[in-house]
């Protein structure tokens, strides 16, 4: 099987956001508890029962506040039928999405910084319980969320897991993320997800929520 690398170029992309949009390095979970409850992948599905991939990590939260992980701007938020109320920020390049939300607190253009509250947990859209809903895209493609803040943790030498607190270093660039295709042992489809989402290459990522990601 061929590397993501090969077929789909995120470190040329991903150096040339790092040289023309640096990141100011304020980090922050989005829960105040960091818990995991269903992990990025290939799943079955818990509400159609269909073997299918999880574009993001699901986080238990119980209508508690919904916190951005990273300085940026609203670029979308709203309600749908599968992701219910949600929030999208823009982060120069990595994009970060909040699903199954009970209230919204911000709106699209909005600028907002690492730890401001978006909106409250809930259980809005497809869902069987409360819950977060976190996916993280990079050069438009969906990435393991929890490997994502794991590698911005390892950068800033910090311990993240300990401190809930945004953690301010003096410069995080963007090219910090380059290191996820050396260490993100999920980076790829299998083929059958490859056939699922029509395309021929197994290593290449879902660009989109798919209409059956719900949980």
């Amino acid at each position: 099987m061929r590397t993501l690398a090969s077929v789909f170029p995120l470190s040329v992309l991903l150096i040339s956001l790092c040289c023309t949009c640096p990141l100011k390095a304020q980090v922050s979970w989005p829960l105040n508890r960091f818990i995991p409850t269903s992990a990025f992948g290939l799943r079955i599905h818990p509400i159609t029962k269909i073997l299918q991939f999880h574009s993001g990590t699901d986080l238990r939260a119980h209508y508690e506040p919904v916190m951005s992980v990273m300085a940026g701007m609203v670029s979308d938020s709203g309600e749908n039928s599968i992701l219910g109320k949600y929030v999208k920020i823009n982060h120069r390049g990595i994009e970060s999405i909040y699903a199954h939300l009970s209230k919204v607190f911000v709106i699209p253009s909005e600028q907002v910084h690492s730890g401001q509250v978006l909106g409250i947990s809930g259980n809005s859209g497809r869902s069987t319980a409360p819950h977060l809903h976190l996916s993280i895209k990079v050069a438009g493609k969906f990435i393991d969320p929890v490997r994502t803040l794991e590698i911005l943790k390892t950068t800033n030498q910090n311990n993240l897991m300990e401190n809930l607190a945004p953690i301010q270093n003096d410069e995080l660039p963007l090219a910090v993320l380059l290191s996820l295709l050396n260490h993100h042992s999920s980076i790829s489809l299998s083929p059958l997800q490859a056939k699922q989402y029509g395309v021929e290459v197994a290593d290449q990522l879902p660009t989109e929520e798919e209409a059956n990601d719900g949980k």
